[in-house]
């Protein structure tokens, strides 16, 4: 597993994650520590109530001690997340090891940010009055300017919310510790953690919806700046891409489906239409392509070793994946894309998966100070 610069709790919650059940002398090799350092954070992470340790299991070939192999007490914690789209909030419980347990959506009544965070307020509270297992924290992911740091949102052109104190109004409304972070950033780290490219040493993931953005990580860190703005892509090629990039978004290609006759409402709609209709296959095909000059940029910029492109018409429409790959050929220096371009490992999931992995990376990464705040709610 990649190292992501956390503490040595968290190299070791992080083996026990990637190993499933595994004895300690499995956790030192992966975590890269000394055995006596991986026996006392197993301790406190056993003490913690994050590790659990198995019935004892003969060593190898019946020589040696008796063991006791560790496993991740995914049973007796959860996290809630909260993702905020362009027309639905998601509401969702996750447990440490990922899997979603349930979720929840929620239409917006309107675009004021004060009703949509209600709604979802409510919810959050409707699920901690049900839950038996130690709620960890909460997390929140939303599309465009996110400023992690501030907890706001800085700007989200399509719900047009300015400087809007996310992350105050959850905390002041649930009691919950609350951490707010963009939602590709979010998949990104979800895909280091749980995902197939974990291994990468430098990746980058392209998230495409009603918001379309860009994150990336770089041996296992995942890039913010200092304003918390990386990932802006709208001007990243500049001339007809970038004016082209904002006629790619959900809405934009719903539209322009519409106008060609075909009677869809939201992006599946359009995807089961492309079964029947080349116009909706065009249509994806077609924002594939000026994806994928983007995508071609940023892989001539970062030289990726794994690409991740967000966009449920890659694996689900016909030539989707054909036209982002000859793209990508076409306008980088990459001569197989196909050997670093992949799909979200969470299709069908990526929402709630995002919302969950705002706090699960911070509890992978300083897990003893993540269940150490005051503020956890054990219900």
């Amino acid at each position: 597993m990649v190292a992501t610069g956390g503490t040595s709790a968290g190299a070791v919650l992080r083996a026990v994650l990637e190993g499933g059940v595994v004895p300690r002398s499995a956790v030192a090799k992966v975590a890269g520590l000394s055995p006596a350092t991986v026996t006392m954070q197993v301790r406190a992470l056993v003490e913690a109530g994050l590790l659990v340790e198995q019935a004892e299991t003969a060593s190898p070939a019946g020589m040696g001690r008796p063991h006791s192999p560790l496993a991740l007490h995914t049973a007796g914690n959860v996290v809630i997340g909260v993702h905020i789209a362009a027309e639905q909030a998601t509401v969702t419980v996750l447990d440490i090891a990922g899997a979603v347990r349930l979720s929840h959506r929620i239409p917006h009544p309107g675009l004021d940010p004060g009703e949509i965070l209600a709604g979802a307020a409510a919810e959050v509270r409707r699920l901690l009055s049900e839950l038996s297992e130690r709620v960890i924290g909460l997390g929140v992911a939303i599309g465009g300017w996110v400023d992690s740091s501030a907890g706001s949102v800085i700007d989200h052109g399509f719900l047009r919310w300015r400087n809007v104190a996310v992350r105050q109004y959850f905390s002041d409304h649930t009691g919950l510790p609350v951490s707010l972070d963009s939602h590709t950033r979010s998949l990104l780290h979800a895909e280091q953690l749980f995902g197939k490219v974990r291994h990468a040493s430098a990746t980058v993931a392209l998230f495409a919806g009603n918001v379309i953005d860009v994150a990336f990580a770089v041996h296992g860190r995942v890039h913010y700046g200092p304003r918390s703005a990386a990932g802006a892509i709208t001007r990243l090629a500049g001339g007809e891409v970038a004016e082209a990039l904002t006629e790619c978004t959900d809405r934009a290609l719903v539209a322009r489906a519409q106008r060609e006759g075909l009677a869809v409402k939201t992006i599946p709609d359009l995807i089961v239409a492309a079964g029947r209709h080349e116009v909706a296959r065009e249509l994806f095909a077609g924002r594939a392509r000026v994806l994928g000059r983007a995508v071609a940029v940023l892989v001539d910029l970062l030289d990726p070793d794994a690409v991740v492109i967000v966009d449920p018409a890659l694996v689900r429409v016909p030539g989707v994946r054909a036209a982002y790959l000859d793209t990508v050929r076409r306008y980088s220096s990459c001569e197989r894309p196909e050997e670093i371009v992949t799909e979200s490992s969470f299709l069908g999931k990526v929402l709630e998966v995002a919302a969950g992995a705002v706090v699960l990376q911070q509890l992978y990464s300083d897990p003893l100070a993540v269940v150490a705040a005051p503020e956890v709610a054990v219900l």
